[in-house]
């Protein structure tokens, strides 16, 4: 039997999962969240667009998706157009050219969620200091804002690592020959 991908909107549905995940828990845990000068940015739309790619990796309408997902957050939140314009299919097309290293293992998955974070952190960061945005020097940055970040991520990976997989397992069906 093979397997052959169907149902391409679970992607779609979770992306906009993500999406709205993000902006609802930076606003119910902001106390937590942005404490004095520690930051940590949940980005789970990262984390959905990684484990579609895994999950469905010469899909071509991913990167579309991810441009979409990327303008719609751009547009819904930051109100500039650009940073995850760039960043989420950025993340996709990072995720993409991994998969010739890492195998389909949720260790692996983990690793280029984080790499995928720790690289659109860094482009947010080098775009605030660019943008005169911030005066946060480079060891300020580590520590008050990428650090907490990655960790929170880490957590939510274990948290919604499951269940997305659970949903991405739906686009499958047996083919019989």
């Amino acid at each position: 039997m093979e397997e052959i991908l169907h149902r391409r909107w679970i992607v779609l549905i979770l992306l906009m999962l993500g999406f709205f995940l993000d902006g609802s828990f930076s606003l119910v845990f902001s106390q937590n969240f942005y404490v004095n000068d520690l930051q940590m940015a949940p980005q789970l739309i990262l984390l959905e667009i990684v484990l579609a790619t895994f999950a469905a990796p010469d899909e071509s309408l991913l990167f579309w998706l991810a441009l979409f997902a990327g303008l719609s957050y751009d547009l819904f939140y930051t109100g500039l157009i650009g940073q995850y314009t760039l960043i989420v299919p950025l993340a996709y097309l990072l995720t993409k050219y991994l998969l010739n290293y890492f195998k389909e293992r949720a260790i692996y998955k983990l690793a280029a969620f984080i790499i995928a974070v720790f690289i659109s952190q860094l482009i947010l960061y080098f775009l605030a200091v660019f943008f005169g945005m911030t005066n946060e020097n480079p060891w300020q940055f580590i520590s008050n804002a990428l650090a907490p970040t990655i960790l929170l991520n880490v957590v939510l990976f274990l948290i919604f690592y499951w269940p997305s997989q659970k949903l991405l397992g739906l686009m499958y069906i047996e083919h019989r020959r």
